[in-house]
């Protein structure tokens, strides 16, 4: 039989959790002009840049609305302009007494006349040049596109918008999880004895991974926590966004997080076939000074690397039947080699 002190290793106390990732932006692009989709700019599922085309509706029609409203507002600015001469010819001769009221009445309802006509044929130009642009659906921000929903040839926009696809952005994701109640009592206490206020929790680090990723390799942070619980689900709604850089993560995907409750904090450890579980509880078989085996209650944290952390019931003084458990009887007295517990590869978390 061996026996050894325990093992002192840092434990990390965390909160696993399960959640679903979402864009942090996503549009709905639709045909805001009715015509016949000409062209589309993007293969389905493709990143985009910010402005690049993705749609083009027909714009022959738009384009000649556009040129008709500029000459529209071309003869307008003339008329204006011959008005507004006029307008003041017949006021130096008012001013000489040579002009009648209502010729002078009349020219000046004329220039008057001829400015609202030249704001009008600006506001119809304005609207067409509107819609010529709106022949051309273009990326409001860089991100992912989905599939198209409309091909090329198709009439869109008629009666009403017409959704062409859907674009996303994933340079960073938000993923939302639910804090049930025990995990939330943790979370509070951690951060009352920390001194830290609820909006603390907006920008703590937190870890991220897919179910098949062996470990957590994604960073990123908290950045929204609900005001209060679901009533229907008694659950906490938490957000964190998450670092996307290489476009890894999609919309849509669940993934576990890890959320910190705090620095690192000191911890016993054993072998976790020392632990010996029975009706009562967990137990190890702990060595006093006279050399007799006695039978400790313990409550357990969590276990890595084949050893288990002992949340209390344990000193670190105190020696350890670490191999040849089945051997030691409580009462007994013993002689036991001195074993060694090697340390867990990382630090441990409570999860």
């Amino acid at each position: 039989m061996a026996a050894a002190n325990p093992l002192v290793a840092p434990l990390q106390d965390n909160i696993l959790l399960t959640g679903q990732t979402s864009a942090t932006a996503s549009v709905d692009l639709v045909a805001r002009v009715p015509g016949f989709l000409r062209e589309v700019g993007f293969a389905d599922g493709a990143d985009v840049r910010q402005g690049q085309l993705l749609f083009r509706i027909e714009d022959d029609s738009y384009a000649a609305q556009v040129a008709l409203a500029q000459a529209n507002l071309d003869q307008q600015t003339a008329t204006l302009k011959s008005a507004e001469a006029e307008f003041a010819r017949q006021e130096t001769l008012r001013k000489q007494l040579v002009a009648t009221q209502s010729t002078y009445d009349s020219t000046l309802a004329a220039r008057d006349t001829g400015r609202s006509a030249v704001a009008a044929a600006q506001a119809n130009l304005k609207v067409a040049q509107i819609s010529l642009a709106y022949t051309r659906v273009e990326a409001p921000f860089a991100g992912r596109m989905g599939r198209r929903l409309v091909d090329p040839g198709n009439l869109v926009g008629s009666g009403a918008p017409t959704k062409l696809g859907t674009l996303s952005q994933i340079d960073a994701l938000y993923a939302t999880v639910s804090v049930n109640e025990r995990d939330l009592r943790r979370l509070q206490a951690a951060m009352k004895e920390r001194g830290l206020s609820r909006e603390a929790l907006h920008g703590v680090p937190v870890q991220a991974g897919l179910s098949d990723e062996p470990d957590l390799p994604h960073r990123g942070r908290l950045d929204f926590v609900d005001s209060g619980l679901d009533t229907t689900t008694g659950t906490l709604v938490v957000r964190a966004l998450l670092d996307n850089p290489g476009r890894s993560l999609a919309p849509g995907l669940f993934v576990r997080l890890r959320i910190p409750l705090g620095p690192p904090k000191p911890a016993l450890w054993v072998p976790a076939a020392a632990v010996g579980i029975d009706q009562a509880g967990p137990s190890l078989l702990v060595i006093d000074a006279s050399g007799v085996v006695n039978l400790r209650r313990v409550t357990l944290g969590p276990a890595r690397d084949g050893l288990q952390s002992i949340a209390s019931g344990l000193q670190q003084a105190d020696r350890v039947v670490t191999e040849g458990v089945q051997h030691a009887v409580p009462g007994r007295t013993i002689v036991a080699v001195p074993g060694a517990i090697g340390a867990p590869t990382v630090s441990a978390r409570a999860e």
